[in-house]
């Protein structure tokens, strides 16, 4: 059987290793693999302790974003923001965390 899901925002593919942190507590390291206006899902954070509605810090380069922990589980943690991001923060941040510089555009397929 399939089971659809509906989203309330699109999601986007990244790649970009970010600090997850609690308060009072050591950042950890963890692969930013998916972004949204409304949150993230992060994983590569192991037995890191994170509990389901513990509010948390996403810090992307030099930026830093609050939120509350949506779901854990193997590694793997989801974050929602407590600010969703303007279009403009969030095309910016899913190009940072791609790899692309600013006004930079992949190509493909083409030439010079």
């Amino acid at each position: 059987m399939t089971v659809l899901a509906i989203r309330t925002c699109k999601r986007h593919a990244v790649r970009r290793i970010v600090q997850l942190a609690k308060a009072g507590r050591k950042a950890v390291d963890g692969l930013m693999i998916e972004l949204s206006s409304e949150g993230c899902r992060i994983s590569n954070l192991g037995r890191s302790g994170f509990i389901v509605g513990e509010a948390v810090t996403v810090e992307v380069g030099e930026k830093t974003f609050h939120g509350h922990v949506r779901w854990v589980h193997d590694g793997i943690a989801g974050v929602r923001f407590d600010q969703a991001l303007f279009n403009s923060e969030l095309n910016g941040l899913i190009a940072y965390c791609r790899g692309e510089g600013p006004g930079e555009a992949r190509r493909y397929g083409t030439s010079g």
